[in-house]
């Protein structure tokens, strides 16, 4: 946990926006739509939509992709979830989705204290600390976050967020002055299993462009629209 408060603290360091409130900088957002791709082919989508009522930021997602091998599923995930914030923190969360013909669901609510969620998830139920992050790719807080509870079902992650470089990524015809981190996640801090993502942050609208992992196949999730309020 020290060293992941290290490699944190060198993150704020070289990149001050994220000491501001990341979900108020998303207020003028529309719409992110993603392409999901595995070996290079385009096999689903994932879309956020943003409403801003009041003082409430709600955000909207699809997500609908099918993996296969040999013509059997390898993976295959449809659902929605929808996100509340209230002056910029979330206070609600709420996701139906269908992994391979498996039901996943996580309803959390945030504590009348505010310090927990309460979490009734298909893997998890119980408290959580409101510090950990529920996890989607439209959020850029994700790189600051230690904790990462599942979008899915409701278990919690731990992670590490490392700076790798500064690059530039084209997407169809447009050209981006980008940040590549790299997340390490595990279920525990201790455990010796781990996922590995590569993330593009686009250094000018500060949206995450572009999330590279691999798990059976080379998997992308790569931004081809966005959609601003005027």
């Amino acid at each position: 946990m020290k060293k992941t408060k290290i490699i944190l603290f060198l993150i704020f360091l070289i990149y001050p926006f994220f000491s501001y409130s990341h979900v108020n900088h998303y207020d003028k957002l529309k719409m992110i739509e993603m392409d999901v791709l595995r070996n290079g082919k385009k096999i689903g989508y994932n879309k956020y939509s943003f409403i801003k009522q009041n003082n409430l930021l709600i955000v909207n997602n699809e997500i609908n992709f099918a993996a296969k091998l040999i013509g059997i599923n390898l993976l295959a995930v449809n659902g929605s979830s929808t996100e509340t914030y209230k002056s910029g923190k979330l206070i609600k969360f709420n996701s139906d989705t269908i992994q391979n013909k498996e039901k996943k669901f996580n309803k959390l609510i945030l504590d009348k204290n505010k310090k927990t969620f309460k979490i009734n998830g298909s893997s998890f139920k119980g408290d959580l600390p409101s510090t950990a992050l529920v996890g989607n790719w439209w959020n850029h807080s994700i790189l600051q976050s230690e904790m990462i509870i599942s979008p899915l079902s409701g278990s919690l992650k731990f992670q590490e967020v490392y700076f790798l470089s500064k690059e530039k990524l084209k997407i169809k015809n447009n050209n981006y002055i980008t940040s590549k981190f790299k997340i390490i996640m595990k279920k525990s801090i201790d455990d010796k299993k781990k996922e590995e993502f590569n993330i593009w942050l686009d250094d000018k609208s500060k949206i995450i462009l572009k999330v590279s992992f691999s798990k059976f196949g080379d998997w992308e999730y790569i931004v081809t629209n966005v959609e601003k309020f005027y």
